[in-house]
C-alpha cells in the first residue's frame, strides 16, 4: 500500500533544518522542535556501543531511495536507565560502493542535522536524504555515524544499513503504481553542471484544502561530500490527480520562495479532494529561466493536424491524503 504513514502525524516531533554531512557550516540548530510525525514504534536499527544502545526509528519498515527519510535516534544507558542526558549529538551519512573492478568509492548525501526531540535529552530527530539505493552490506550500503557525549564519555558508532530502490508513480501503470508505490519525497536535477536535490518535508496535519508546504534545495559539492543550501531559485508547484484525468485545482498557487528565516523554500499548496496527488515541479532561476522540470498543459487545437496530447512534467513529488 502507498506509504500513507509518511504524511500521518502524531505527538512525536520531527524537525527540518539543513547541514552538510562533513561540515556544520549549514546547520541551523535553533532549539527543540515541535513538528509532529508518526514514527514506527519498533526501531529499524539497534546498535550497542560499550554500555550504550543506539536505536534508529523512522516512519517506514525499511529505507528506500531516493527519499527524504525522517529519523529519530534514541540513546540509552544499558546499565543505568535513569542516565538520559546526552549532549553534542550529531550524525553523518556515507554511501559505500564497490565497483566491478573492486575499486571502492564513497560519497555522502544531504541531511537535516540531529536536534533534541522536545522534552527529551536522549532522543534526537533529523532527516536523511538517501540519494541512491544500496542493498549489499559487504559492497554497497549506507553508514549512519552517530556521535554524542554523556557524563564525560564520548560515544561514536557506525550503523550500517541497506536502502532499497524506491517504487514510484509510473504513468504507464497508473493505478498499480499508486496503490503499491512509495512516496516520492526527494527529486534530483542537474543545474550548471552540479547535481541538485529537492527534499520534501512533511506537511503537518495534511488535509483537503490549503496546506503549508516546505522543501529544501541542496547542491552537491566536493565530489558529493558537502551539500550547501541553494537559495536563489523559485519552485512552481502544480498538484495533479493522474488517476482522475490528471485534473488540477482551480485555486492559484504561488511558487515556493526561499525563506531565510527557516532556511527553506515555503509556500502554500491546495488539494481539493482526498486521494493521490502528483506535485509537478518547475524550477526557475532568478531570471525566470526553467532549469528543471516542465509545465503541465494541453496544447490548443489549431487545426486537424495539431497534436493535443497533454504535456506532462518530469520532476515531481507526491502525497496521499
Amino acid at each position: 500500500m502507498k506509504k500513507i504513514l509518511y504524511f500521518a502525524f502524531t505527538a512525536i516531533a520531527i524537525a527540518f533544518t539543513t547541514t552538510s554531512c562533513s561540515s556544520d557550516d549549514n546547520s541551523m540548530l535553533k532549539g527543540p522542535t515541535t513538528r509532529p510525525v508518526e514514527i514506527i514504534t519498533d526501531p529499524l536499527k539497534i546498535q550497542t556501543e560499550g554500555d550504550y544502545s543506539i536505536k534508529v526509528f523512522t516512519n517506514t519498515k525499511e529505507f528506500y531511495a531516493p527519499s527524504t527519510a525522517p529519523i529519530i535516534i534514541e540513546i540509552t544507558d544499558n546499565k543505568d536507565e535513569t542516565n538520559k542526558v546526552f549532549t553534542n549529538t550529531k550524525m553523518a551519512i556515507t554511501m559505500h560502493m564497490t565497483m566491478q573492478d573492486g575499486h571502492q568509492m564513497s560519497h555522502s548525501a544531504p541531511i537535516t542535522q540531529l536536534r533534541p526531540v522536545a522534552g527529551t535529552t536522549n532522543k534526537f530527530e533529523g532527516e536523511i536524504m538517501f540519494s541512491m539505493a544500496g542493498m549489499e552490506l559487504d559492497k554497497n550500503y549506507w553508514t549512519i555515524t552517530v556521535e554524542s557525549e554523556n557524563k564525560g564519555n564520548k560515544i561514536k558508532t557506525d550503523i550500517n544499513t541497506t536502502v532499497r530502490p524506491g517504487n514510484f508513480f509510473d504513468r504507464e501503470n497508473i493505478i498499480n503504481s499508486i496503490a503499491k508505490g512509495d512516496n516520492k519525497t526527494l527529486e534530483m536535477f542537474t543545474y550548471n553542471g552540479k547535481n541538485h536535490f529537492i527534499a520534501f518535508h512533511q506537511i503537518p496535519n495534511l488535509k483537503v484544502g490549503r496546506n503549508k508546504m516546505q522543501v529544501s534545495v541542496f547542491r552537491s559539492e566536493k565530489m558529493g561530500m558537502e551539500f550547501p543550501v541553494v537559495e536563489n531559485l523559485s519552485i512552481e508547484i502544480d498538484p495533479r490527480m493522474p488517476d482522475m484525468a490528471n485534473h488540477g485545482v482551480s485555486a492559484a498557487i504561488n511558487p515556493l520562495k526561499y525563506n531565510s528565516n527557516i532556511g527553506m523554500y515555503d509556500g502554500t499548496i491546495v488539494f481539493n479532494m482526498p486521494g493521490y496527488w502528483y506535485i509537478n515541479l518547475v524550477v526557475k532561476d532568478e531570471a525566470g529561466n526553467i532549469v528543471a522540470g516542465k509545465p503541465v498543459y494541453t496544447p490548443v487545437r489549431v487545426n486537424k493536424d495539431t497534436d493535443t496530447t497533454p504535456v506532462l512534467g518530469d520532476k515531481f513529488l507526491d502525497v496521499f491524503i
